[in-house]
């Protein structure tokens, strides 16, 4: 989910960072451990780069015949900000290099960079701004990625956001807007034939409008509603052009002394123009929650159901559901306990194939001074699919150091 409306590069970025006005806030912080970073006049530079060692049982996700191999980490990123007056400015700049030692093959490359402004033309109307590009490498195995591809599939994207915010009284109105462009590369076969994928270029629409009711400080009801149009290059028979909506409702608290987020339920629908690819409608549900019952635990509750567009051949569209819990316990003030547990279903439309994914994942966080952090995890994934052949186990295993200024 993203962090913020501010931050929002994509349509659903968006749709989830309005959500909640807040995004992003965590109610537990460790502001000693908390990097500076290098400030000149109004602005603050925060450099980071996160490396880190790991063991992948299945690099490729596959049923039998398991790929193994160590797997290296390389990530570096760059934070630039500012406050001048009422209104702030941003820019990220992030990278990621993973290389599997024993399939060169299954290495990956990907980054992104993304602006955004946000201007207060007046005390209660503001107007926030964004664009991103993303280069983004799949790793083998996702669904992504064709099956028989050699290396993982590349793709750009490239989005624009706008949204206003207004407040009279009790009422806050929000509305906002969406562009992404997406251009996929074609890929090399492992038998040294070229796989197309100019079908999966397009563009995504999408307008999102909300009203905000605030019931008492920190608690108000909320009513969204979300059009999207998508695009693609695809045509005949193998067109996935689509539109569709959803509409949730719902309450956002703010107590940041221990409970603060979003919970929303409504419908959706999604219509395709060629008929015989089965329209979606079904009920939606969005929840982002954060909850600290001691001073020592805080407690993370994510939940998302939204169509989302398949790769896979003769399938167009999936129905995904996602929840996801996770806890930060403090064993010590800079030692952290963090188990999580997640659970992902994907709905294929116009077929009887459905996929069952869990993940279990414990992470220790050590965070030895602002500059510098340590971690180790294990994280368990398992995927149970209709069709048998799709379904996988994989076990990671590692280590990473974050080093930031």
């Amino acid at each position: 989910m993203a962090g913020s409306a501010f931050e929002a590069a994509t349509a659903s970025d968006l749709s989830e960072a309005l959500l909640q006005n807040a995004g992003g806030y965590g109610l537990k912080s460790h502001p000693e451990y908390n990097a500076k970073g290098i400030r000149h006049a109004n602005w603050i530079f925060m450099p980071s780069l996160t490396s880190g060692l790991y063991f992948d049982s299945n690099l490729y996700k596959t049923r039998s015949s398991a790929d193994s191999s160590m797997v290296g980490l390389f990530a570096p990123s760059l934070s630039i900000s500012s406050e001048i007056s009422r209104h702030r400015f941003r820019v990220n700049l992030s990278g990621q290099k993973k290389h599997a030692f024993s399939k060169p093959n299954a290495s990956t490359l990907s980054g992104r960079v993304s602006t955004g402004a946000r201007l207060e033309v007046l005390r209660d109307f503001t107007l926030d701004l964004g664009a991103g590009m993303e280069a983004r490498q799949y790793e083998l195995g996702e669904a992504d990625t064709a099956s028989d591809a050699k290396h993982g599939t590349r793709r750009e994207a490239y989005s624009a956001t706008a949204r206003i915010s207004k407040v009279f009284n009790r009422l806050r109105f929000i509305g906002g807007g969406t562009v992404s462009h997406f251009n996929y590369h074609d890929v090399e076969a492992r038998d040294g034939s070229t796989i197309d994928q100019d079908t999966r270029d397009g563009t995504r629409y999408s307008l999102i409008g909300k009203v905000n009711y605030a019931l008492s400080p920190g608690l108000s009801t909320f009513v969204s509603a979300e059009y999207n149009a998508r695009n693609w290059k695809a045509s005949g028979e193998d067109n996935r052009d689509s539109s569709g909506f959803e509409v949730l409702a719902g309450l956002e608290v703010d107590k940041r002394g221990n409970f603060h987020g979003a919970a929303g339920i409504g419908y959706l629908h999604q219509n395709y123009q060629l008929g015989s690819r089965g329209d979606i409608s079904t009920y939606s549900f969005n929840v982002d929650m954060q909850w600290m019952p001691s001073p020592l635990l805080v407690v993370k509750v994510k939940g998302r159901q939204a169509v989302e567009e398949s790769s896979l051949d003769g399938q167009v569209s999936k129905l995904t559901s996602n929840a996801r819990l996770s806890l930060d316990y403090e064993l010590r003030r800079n030692l952290i306990l963090s188990p999580l547990l997640s659970f992902k279903r994907e709905d294929y439309a116009g077929s009887d194939r459905r996929d069952n994914t869990f993940r279990a994942r414990l992470e220790a966080k050590h965070l030895i001074n602002r500059n510098l952090k340590f971690g180790a995890y294990y994280d368990f994934e398992t995927r149970k699919s209709s069709e048998a052949d799709n379904s996988y186990d994989r076990h990671l295993i590692g280590i990473t150091a974050k080093v930031e200024y």
